[in-house]
């Protein structure tokens, strides 16, 4: 956390004396006894208590967390669901997706999409459901004098969807709408590219919708996609507000104890082996002014003993104002306004280590460069005291934010309940932190940080960059990212 100088204070106190008094006489008093930023004494985190949901399991398997909060009347509800996007046939991807929204949008066997935001919006409720990447999620929200007519609403979205014809067509058309845009922002395309080069364009994680396996989704694919993961032992469900944990879980039982639905255990979600992509890869684009870079290599989970110390190195090279990156590559070059980097981590697969920032075409060789001296200055030299203590705090002070309200503190119990990690990992994680030394951010910075094993996607108009890339000395290849035309397009 930044402090304010002395004379940023000054300035704050007559400026708050002046408001509590505009029409008497304002007498300042002499800052001059005020302690510096660096004597104040900021009193350490206290200890993270954690609430203790209700937790039991209906007899069809279905797994429930309460927890009561009676500061407002509100009453919200959460399903997480063991599915995901990775699970699309690779000639129809975008059938998880649409699965996720056109469940809620295509109205139940009782009530059609419209009828039901119609009953929604009339006594200010919600009900949502999306399907991502590591989850499916089904949620909802209402006043508590609304609970039991929004928890049966619920109820009937999750376990009788009807898949209207005209929603999944409606969800289709935004569907491709989204592909049609994916390419107007040079700095998402850089950040999606080297996602898709780092775990391999034609796998799971890397691979993305086209017109063409949007359009091969039919309803029956989205039925029997929702048949195959929509079971009650393959999700964790929550409610979370002002309600009696005994009644609560009375009304559940009912609504939920008759659906007996069941299939087979769901595979694992597949893992990550995809061959490093060393080298430039630019992508063309004319209309913009600068160069937007990103680079990046494979990172690892959350549950990797070696997190903490890379979340700390990670920090130390580009999370802060205080970070190398931002004071050389900014500060002292000029190169960039804004820089940062980040050891990205996952649940269940890895994640990317990140470096990314935007530059003048004709610094963009220079501004790599930068980059990656700062990376071999990381797997060199230890880092400095005060490096370790600004990158350890901030990481510690973030901690606080995980465990803001009890509401977020349910999720992220469920969160771990569904990927299988311990319920006191966050505890766990804050432990190691504060026992990363210099050590250890050296160590992991040498094994981990592999500037030889970077992939380097840039995007801009090549045309304008003055020094070439080629002195850089590393393989530069092209990168097509025109978007496949559409069916009809192509045939006319």
């Amino acid at each position: 956390m930044r402090m304010l100088h002395s004379s940023w204070l000054a300035a704050l106190v007559s400026a708050c004396v002046c408001l509590g008094a505009q029409n008497e006489p304002v007498t300042v008093r002499d800052p001059g006894g005020l302690p510096s930023p660096n004597e104040l004494k900021i009193p350490p985190l206290g200890e993270i208590k954690i609430p203790q949901p209700a937790v039991f399991t209906l007899p069809n398997g279905l797994k429930i967390f309460l927890l009561e909060d009676h500061e407002l009347p509100v009453v919200r509800g959460a399903m997480l669901i063991r599915t995901s996007n990775l699970f699309d046939p690779k000639s129809k991807r975008g059938l998880a997706t649409l699965t996720g929204i056109t469940m809620r949008s295509g109205g139940t066997k009782t009530l059609a999409g419209n009828e039901l935001d119609e009953r929604l919006e009339s006594i200010a409720a919600s009900v949502e459901t999306e399907i991502g990447e590591s989850t499916g999620t089904a949620r909802f929200h209402c006043l508590k004098e609304n609970t039991d007519e929004v928890l049966g609403l619920f109820r009937d979205v999750v376990t009788s969807p009807a898949f209207s014809q005209e929603k999944i067509d409606l969800a289709k058309t935004q569907l491709k709408s989204a592909i049609s845009r994916r390419n107007d922002e040079a700095q998402g395309i850089a950040s999606r590219e080297l996602l898709r080069l780092v775990y391999g364009p034609d796998t799971p994680y890397g691979g993305m919708e086209e017109y063409a396996t949007v359009d091969a989704v039919t309803r029956s694919d989205i039925e029997a996609f929702y048949k195959r993961y929509l079971f009650p032992s393959n999700i964790l469900m929550s409610v979370y507000g002002d309600f009696s944990t005994p009644t609560m879980r009375e009304k559940l039982q009912s609504l939920f104890s008759s659906w007996n639905v069941t299939q087979p255990k769901v595979p694992p979600f597949p893992a990550v082996d995809a061959p490093t992509r060393p080298g430039i890869f630019f992508v063309q684009k004319a209309d913009v002014q600068q160069i937007f870079l990103q680079l990046g290599e494979l990172g690892g989970e959350y549950r990797d003993a070696d997190f903490p110390a890379l979340s700390v190195a990670a920090d130390v090279l580009g999370g802060g104002f205080s970070s190398r990156l931002l004071r050389e590559v900014r500060t002292r070059l000029g190169y960039a306004y804004e820089i940062d980097a980040g050891w990205e981590a996952d649940f269940n697969h890895p994640g990317v280590f990140r470096i990314a920032c935007s530059t003048k075409p004709e610094e963009t060789t220079q501004t790599i460069q930068a980059i990656l001296g700062q990376l071999e200055n990381m797997r060199t030299s230890e880092v400095s005291d005060q490096e370790l203590k600004t990158a350890k705090d901030a990481a510690l002070n973030s901690l606080v934010f995980a465990f803001e309200r009890p509401s977020s503190t349910l999720a992220r119990l469920m969160t771990y309940e569904y990927f299988g990690y311990p319920l006191d990992f966050l505890s766990r994680y804050e432990k190691a932190i504060s026992t990363v030394t210099k050590a250890d951010v050296l160590r992991v910075a040498k094994q981990y940080f592999l500037p030889a094993k970077l992939t380097i996607v840039a995007v801009g108009n090549r045309d304008n960059i003055s020094e070439p890339l080629s002195t850089l000395k590393l393989p530069i290849q092209p990168l097509d990212v025109t978007i496949p035309a559409p069916k009809e397009q192509a045939l006319r």
